[in-house]
């Protein structure tokens, strides 16, 4: 499948992906995706976005944490 915006060729690959899910912000591995080989533009098909509510719907808590890090602010 050609990309819209610079011709080139989506490929399917695996994606971490992170959401903002009840206020935390949750990260989910192993996301398939099509992925422009030039430009980098993701796609993500509808039903999988649809996995991703349900699961995240289905599991109370998540089952591996990561650290978050914030951006400094800028010193005024």
């Amino acid at each position: 499948m050609k990309c819209d915006l610079c011709q080139g060729e989506y490929r399917e690959k695996l994606l971490t992906r992170s959401y903002v899910h009840r206020g935390r912000t949750v990260v989910v591995e192993g996301v398939p995706a099509l992925v422009c080989d030039q430009c980098g533009d993701i796609l993500i098909r509808e039903e999988t976005a649809a996995a991703i509510d349900g699961l995240l719907e289905r599991e109370p808590e998540p089952r591996d944490y990561a650290p978050v890090y914030r951006f400094p602010a800028p010193v005024a």
